[in-house]
């Protein structure tokens, strides 16, 4: 689903950005099991900043950076940096329905955006559908006990509201991915708050 005026606010600041290319890029980074990952997909680009990491930190040679929304495509092609432009193509699409084929990818990011989908295990179906086997799937994502509150039920779901499609629990997230032909390879767990993580394509 596409972000309210209030999430793309969070999500496309300054802070956000940091915390991205000094935090969670360089700990995803260590937590996978290949030196490099030639061809990479993003799914929830938003901005682009997560793109431009994967170009950076990944080896990737290519970066396929997607979001169901166009306004944030036209956004992450106005702040892509120069060093990176031949390396990462932004396109406008649906997680849940990737318009690309089977086993193609390398790597999978999603940082923070599986959450936001209508239906969060078709989205890890597609994850695991277009990676290639031995391909990795690189997470971070909000758990239930987090995402309850912002709701569109809740009190909070004025500021931020999250399906009731993309809310699950840890032990739902794994078996998930384990049922479709992923394999967790490293993992760490903020409590009943977040997850994150690398699974492999078997």
């Amino acid at each position: 689903m596409k972000l309210n005026l209030i999430e793309r606010l969070i999500t496309n600041n300054p802070v956000r950005a940091l915390i991205q290319r000094h935090v969670e890029g360089p700990m995803l980074r260590k937590m996978g099991g290949r030196e490099k990952y030639p061809l990479c997909l993003e799914i929830g680009c938003g901005r682009g900043i997560g793109a431009q990491i994967i170009a950076k930190e990944f080896g990737a040679d290519k970066v396929t950076a997607t979001d169901i929304d166009p306004e944030q495509i036209e956004r992450a092609k106005g702040n892509i940096r120069l060093e990176f432009k031949d390396k990462i193509e932004f396109k406008v699409a649906d997680a849940i329905s990737l318009d690309e084929p089977d086993g193609r990818f390398d790597a999978v990011f999603s940082f923070g955006v599986i959450h936001h989908m209508e239906d969060w295990k078709r989205a890890i179906k597609e994850v695991s559908r277009v990676l290639r086997r031995g391909g990795e799937f690189f997470f971070e994502e909000p758990l239930l006990t987090f995402t309850q509150h912002f709701t569109k039920n809740s009190l909070l779901g004025i500021i931020a509201t999250h399906p009731e499609g993309g809310l699950f629990r840890y032990e739902e997230f794994i078996e998930e991915m384990m049922a479709d032909g992923m394999e967790i390879i490293n993992l760490r767990r903020l409590g009943n708050l977040a997850i994150f993580g690398v699974a492999r394509k078997m």
